[in-house]
């Protein structure tokens, strides 16, 4: 969402492709809850139980923040829609200045959303690690 939008179709392409991102990210966002519970009991124990209830909350306000967001853009692109209709300069104004008002909040929240992301990777990489070298040594 960088390019310099000139034209209300150009809007709504540009809010449809956001649409997309976020439909795609609030996907990340499940598989993300999934892969967290499925690690249920490494997470649950007391060096990470603190950790882990953060990272949670953090998963659920970045949710949160998605979900008003897309209801945003789908009210800014039903905004377009109507506006086609009208020939006023004042219209078109408008909706360009609450585009850049979207798409700041987009990056802002896709900011946030990469960081938790990366906690919980991070996380459940380390737990895998710890998995797999108990593994290697029971085996030997």
């Amino acid at each position: 969402m960088k390019n310099i939008i000139k034209t209300r179709y150009e809007l709504h392409d540009a809010s449809v492709s956001c649409m997309n991102e976020l439909e795609f990210m609030k996907d990340e966002q499940l598989f993300l809850e999934h892969l967290l519970s499925s690690h249920f009991l490494e997470l649950s124990a007391e060096e990470l139980y603190d950790t882990t209830r953060k990272l949670i909350k953090k998963l659920k306000e970045v949710e949160h923040l998605g979900a008003e967001l897309i209801e945003e853009v789908k009210l800014f692109n039903k905004q377009i829609s109507d506006s086609l209709d009208e020939k006023t300069q004042n219209t078109k104004i408008d909706l360009f200045q609450k585009q850049r008002v979207i798409q700041t909040d987009f990056e802002n929240y896709s900011l946030k959303f990469r960081y938790v992301k990366k906690k919980i990777f991070r996380l459940i990489k380390e737990i895998m690690l710890a998995h797999k070298q108990k593994l290697l040594i029971q085996n030997n």
